[in-house]
C-alpha cells in the first residue's frame, strides 16, 4: 500500500503509536485516550472510587492494596465501556443527551401535541349554530 487510508481511523476512540526499532521490530505499543466521554468517566470514577476508599475497606493480600487496584482498575473499564460502546447506533454520551431531552421534552411535558406543536389544552369546548 502506498498511500495510508486516513479514513479508516476516523472513527478510533484511541490514537494509537507504535515504536519500532531501525529493523522494523515493534518494540512498544500504547494508546493514547483522546474522547472527552473518556476522560470525563474516567475522572468521575476515580472520584466515585475515592468517595468509597475509606468506608469500604478490602483486605491486603501479599501487600497488594485492593482497594489500590479497584482505584486502578474500575474507572478505567467503565470509561472503556463507556466511550466504545455503541448503544441504538450512537455512542453513550450522544445515547444520554438525547434520552434527557427525550425525556425533557416527552415525559416531562404533558401538554397535547397538535401538527407536531405543543398546545395549551382548551378547557372549554362548544358548538355554535
Amino acid at each position: 500500500m502506498k498511500y495510508y487510508d486516513y479514513s479508516r481511523g476516523l472513527k478510533a476512540p484511541y490514537s494509537v503509536q507504535v515504536i519500532k526499532s531501525p529493523k522494523g521490530k515493534i518494540v512498544w505499543v500504547f494508546a493514547q485516550p483522546v474522547s472527552l466521554p473518556y476522560i470525563l468517566m474516567l475522572i468521575f470514577g476515580v472520584i466515585m472510587v475515592a468517595v468509597f476508599w475509606k468506608t469500604v475497606q478490602l483486605p491486603t493480600i501479599f501487600g497488594v492494596n485492593l482497594n489500590f487496584l479497584l482505584m486502578l482498575y474500575l474507572p478505567n473499564k467503565l470509561a472503556r465501556f463507556f466511550s466504545e460502546t455503541e448503544f441504538d447506533g450512537k455512542n453513550a454520551f450522544s445515547f444520554i443527551k438525547d434520552f434527557l431531552a427525550y425525556v425533557k421534552q416527552i415525559v416531562l411535558d404533558n401538554r397535547p401535541i397538535v401538527a407536531f406543536e405543543r398546545v395549551n389544552e382548551i378547557e372549554e369546548f362548544s358548538f355554535q349554530r
